[in-house]
């Protein structure tokens, strides 16, 4: 009898531990929706883009990461009306065409919103191929932005 209520709570520890997922972890492997934004970044907002899960058991720790797109190279500019410009290169590491929808949050010199946000902009990104996502501010008083990507809905 002992036994078997040894085996039942071992099987119920197991189950319990299998369930516990973490969105991610610091380090090497940023927790994207769940850190503070800091000024002129560009962020996942879409977990099913680039995420790292940790299943924790008594087995020990499995980590999993799901890697459809990473972003090469990431640039600001100021246009010659004095507009802040913003742009990134998308890799889509998938062997399938991505839509990736991005848009961009404008902030001036104290870091205080401008409210000039853009709209979501689709970008198709061929398998294993690349794509340039560029927004342009409204405001001539931007100084500072976030780009916020999602996968295209």
């Amino acid at each position: 009898m002992k036994r078997k209520l040894l085996i039942a709570a071992g099987i119920a520890l197991t189950l319990a531990g299998c369930g516990s997922t973490q969105n991610g972890y610091s380090g090497a492997h940023p927790v994207q929706r769940t850190t503070t934004n800091e000024m002129n970044t560009i962020v996942f907002i879409d977990h099913n883009l680039n995420r790292t899960d940790i299943t924790k058991s008594f087995l020990g720790e499995r980590v999993r990461e799901t890697v459809k797109v990473t972003l090469d190279r990431s640039g600001i500019s100021n246009t010659a009306t004095g507009q802040l410009e913003v742009w990134t290169m998308i890799r889509n590491r998938t062997d399938y065409d991505l839509q990736i929808e991005g848009k961009a949050l404008f902030f001036d010199a104290n870091q205080a919103p401008l409210m000039d946000e853009s709209m979501w902009r689709r970008v198709y990104v061929p398998a294993n191929g690349t794509a340039i996502y560029k927004e342009t501010s409204l405001n001539d008083r931007a100084e500072y932005f976030l780009v916020e990507l999602r996968e295209g809905r």
